[in-house]
């Protein structure tokens, strides 16, 4: 049987329904899955209560997970762990401490990895322990926001370059990594115009980690970047959270961002793992 596919809205984000994820996948549901990726960019599955190892096989389907590194508790593995419960002791987190504080970044709208220089093609989130209320997550359509652009403004974001930092967006919250932790991130230039090779749509590279437009000044930067991402926003879905959801999103056509939830009453825990670009299915350029 195919898959079902439910647009949320007319044009940007799908459920997804009729597919057992935590089990192999054939190459038809594989096709059929990133078809409904390459149209919605943003994909939601309910009811998949996948473990590690589950996530990284479907992962796979879609390229090469990446290693993290930098201060996420779950560096130097394929995930990116957003919690509020220590990886050792699985207690609550104090909010005072600086784990929390890093994650204070998730609040920005922002594309996984945009910041390395090869960028991601898209996130994968699985829901482990959800909050009874708050904890959304956000996702905004920079595919949109490029096709409410005159043809002329089009033309001339074709050949702008925009350098991405994490450095900066964690800046932005008042986080700051430490000297050695730092050396591990440069900062990326990467074309602010996408193009997704199967239907030719095109879309924006913006977000949180977007510092500057190469050859600008930083004020004329940043009204640009921020009117784009004001456009992204028209254009917004939040995804409120159930247990063992899957959400996979495109970071080259949708931005998002964590919303607030009460970390000192409630306990969460969200595993993602992010496909690297290269090599990656959909290769994008």
């Amino acid at each position: 049987m195919p898959i079902t596919v439910k647009p949320l809205t007319p044009a940007f984000c799908a459920e997804i329904g009729n597919v057992d994820l935590t089990a192999p996948l054939g190459a038809a549901v594989v096709a059929e899955i990133c078809a409904a990726y390459d149209t919605y960019s943003v994909l939601i599955f309910h009811d998949q209560p996948m473990d590690d190892a589950q996530q990284v096989v479907f992962s796979q389907y879609f390229g090469r997970p990446e290693v993290g590194k930098g201060s996420n508790p779950a560096a130097g593995t394929p995930f990116s762990r957003q919690s509020n419960l220590d990886i050792e002791t699985d207690e609550k987190i104090p909010l005072d401490d600086r784990r929390m504080h890093y994650q204070k970044g998730n609040y920005l709208w922002h594309m996984d990895s945009s910041f390395k220089p090869g960028s991601s093609l898209c996130s994968i989130l699985t829901a482990r322990v959800v909050p009874p209320e708050g904890g959304n997550t956000e996702f905004a359509s920079t595919r949109l926001a490029y096709d409410s652009l005159l043809a002329t403004e089009q033309a001339a974001l074709e050949d702008l370059e925009v350098e991405h930092d994490i450095r900066y967006s964690r800046e932005l919250t008042g986080f700051k990594y430490d000297a050695e932790t730092a050396k591990n991130f440069v900062t990326a230039l990467h074309k602010l115009v996408r193009t997704n090779p199967h239907n030719g749509r095109k879309s924006l590279l913006i977000g949180g980690h977007a510092r500057n437009i190469v050859g600008w000044d930083h004020e004329k930067s940043r009204v640009l970047i921020d009117d784009l991402v004001a456009r992204a926003e028209r254009h917004r879905y939040s995804h409120q959270w159930r247990q063992d959801d899957v959400v996979i999103w495109d970071n080259q056509a949708a931005l998002h961002r964590a919303t607030p939830y009460d970390a000192e009453r409630y306990r969460r825990l969200m595993q993602r793992t992010t496909i690297a670009l290269e090599g990656a299915w959909p290769p994008l350029s």
